[in-house]
């Protein structure tokens, strides 16, 4: 298969995980020094490195940036930002997922200050642009996987937010087909219960 340039995406792309403990988030408030995003309280997270998936990226961030140990992560959003910094051409690829902590403490991080909110104080934080307006959905459980696009204008805001959700559980025909629960070993993504 021959690929055109066209069809080559020039993107940079994020992993973000929201570490949930005792009903309160571990976030990030950017650092006032930082070229992008200074001051935003932001998911822990960041850049997928060549080769590695966005799941793997995400353990890998909560690692290095806090030190702890998360379990039950979960994706929660898919989010392509078209062309988010000013003057420079690329997209952003960003994926959030949620966790549930497992261990450890939080230590020093040089990207800004860790600090445990509810989600509440959460969505009333200055947000990234991208984050705003759909916090809420990415942090309700009950919710499923959010994929959304993002336009911007010429100073960084959003110009236009284009949402989509996938159903959250089981899938669609689970509870009308009464032999979903025998052939969930067939069907791993269906859960018996």
């Amino acid at each position: 298969m021959t690929v055109k340039s066209s069809q080559v995406h020039h993107q940079i792309i994020c992993a973000n995980v929201f570490i949930r403990r005792g009903g309160r988030l571990l976030v990030l408030r950017r650092s006032p020094t930082r070229r992008y995003a200074a001051n935003v309280v932001h998911p822990v997270g960041g850049k997928v490195e060549p080769d590695e998936n966005p799941f793997a990226a995400a353990a890998r961030e909560v690692k290095e940036e806090t030190g702890l140990k998360v379990t039950n992560m979960r994706l929660e959003a898919v989010l392509l930002d078209l062309a988010p910094v000013p003057g420079e051409p690329h997209n952003w690829l960003i994926y959030h997922f949620s966790a549930d902590w497992a261990a450890g403490e939080p230590h020093e991080t040089d990207e800004g200050e860790l600090v445990w909110m509810s989600p509440a104080e959460f969505v009333q934080q200055p947000l990234h642009p991208s984050l705003q307006g759909i916090a809420e959905h990415i942090l309700d459980p009950r919710k499923g996987t959010l994929f959304v696009t993002h336009t911007y204008n010429a100073d960084g805001g959003i110009n236009g937010r284009f949402k989509n959700e996938c159903v959250n559980g089981r899938p669609l025909w689970a509870p009308v087909w009464p032999l979903a629960r025998r052939w969930s070993w067939r069907r791993p993504f269906v859960t018996a219960e």
